[in-house]
């Protein structure tokens, strides 16, 4: 299940797994933070989740709600790596994955109503090099949003 330096961590109190790597960009408090304190709603409804990144907040949100969750992630690597979180903690009933640029992500979800969106992009004082290609993916994407 784990590829090249992946590792398998716990989510904090909850009995999930994640797979994280240190050569992609891993999730830190404010995941865990954004995924306590936003609303969802609980009994039904649609929750999506732009820039998913190896899926943190759709793992941590479904134990807050019986809602759809659908994660939206552009990167090949990361997407694989929530893929198969979800299939780990068997919560593919649960949680959709999208792996597209979340520009397309209207067309692909649909338009109709959707109760929550989050996104939790990373944040950069200074723009990332060429070798950070992940993190630069990610900034990008985060401009994007702010254009919306």
């Amino acid at each position: 299940m784990l590829k090249g330096d992946e590792r398998l961590d716990y989510l904090l109190k909850d009995d999930l797994r994640i797979i994280q790597s240190p050569s992609v960009f891993s999730f830190s408090l404010d995941a865990v933070l954004l995924s306590n304190f936003t609303y969802v709603p609980i009994q039904k409804g649609t929750i999506v989740d732009l820039c998913s990144g190896n899926g943190v907040i759709p793992l941590m949100l479904h134990r807050r709600s019986h809602a759809n969750i659908i994660g939206v992630e552009i990167q090949e690597r990361l997407y694989d790596m929530a893929m198969r979180s979800i299939e780990y903690n068997k919560l593919e009933q649960k949680i959709k994955m999208i792996h597209d640029d979340l520009k397309n992500a209207p067309n692909l979800i649909g338009r109709e109503f959707v109760d929550v969106v989050t996104c939790n992009p990373p944040y950069f004082q200074d723009v990332p090099t060429s070798e950070q290609r992940q993190m630069s993916i990610m900034q990008l994407q985060d401009m994007k949003l702010k254009r919306i």
